[in-house]
């Protein structure tokens, strides 16, 4: 009477058909000196890769190197050769003025020897004006005397000059010295009155002091 119910339909595609896989490898060995020197060839393996990345640094600098030498004989080829097309560019130039006439070879002129002096270089003692004199400051309580003299440089140090007689008889009526200057009176500045000293009373001394006052003024009726 009732007909049958149609089978659900799976959403999942159908599942593939696994196939059975045969090993090959029908025993394993182990090799123990192999396994050793992997387990203890660390530092080895890295000493080695070190080694390795310095000699690839090193060419390659040398290569580095090697460029840019040719290059830079390359720039200077370049240059000389810059230079050779400019010297010979000018000298055509002035080779087509001068069969033009525009411009006349300048004549050579011998320089004249006796003309040019020649520079001997500084004087061991040069013309300088006598300077020896004093002057005196004052101040405050301070009292200094600055004498000013004449001093000449040479290789054995410090020296002064010697004075004919009369540059003498100049350099001591533009500066007379100090025996014929009168006498000057050192300044001095008045004595400063000394401060006293300011100190708090005690508290026995202030009611001392407020009981004199006390007595001393006159009592009220």
């Amino acid at each position: 009477m009732f007909a049958k119910p149609r089978p659900k339909k799976s959403i999942l595609p159908p599942p593939t058909k696994k196939r059975k896989t045969t090993s090959s490898v029908q025993e394993i060995t182990f090799d123990d000196g192999a396994r050793q020197e992997y387990l203890t060839g660390f530092h080895k393996r890295k000493l080695e890769r070190v080694k390795h990345a310095q000699e690839q640094a090193a060419k390659q600098a040398r290569q580095e190197k090697l460029d840019a030498r040719k290059k830079a004989w390359s720039i200077f080829h370049l240059r000389d050769e810059r230079r050779r097309e400019v010297e010979e560019h000018v000298q055509t130039v002035n080779r087509i003025l001068r069969e033009s006439g525009a411009v006349v070879d300048p004549v050579e002129t011998e320089p004249n020897d006796a003309e040019e002096d020649e520079w001997g270089g500084f004087p061991d003692k040069p013309d300088l004006d006598i300077i020896d004199h004093e002057e005196e400051y004052v101040d405050e309580d301070r009292y200094t005397t600055v004498t000013v003299e004449t001093v000449s440089v040479s290789r054995e140090g410090l020296s002064k000059p010697q004075v004919d007689g009369d540059e003498a008889d100049d350099v001591e009526a533009a500066h007379p010295s100090g025996l014929e200057k009168e006498p000057q009176k050192k300044g001095r500045w008045p004595a400063k009155a000394k401060k006293k000293k300011f100190r708090y009373e005690s508290k026995i001394e202030r009611q001392l002091t407020n009981s004199g006052q006390r007595a001393k003024s006159p009592r009220q009726k």
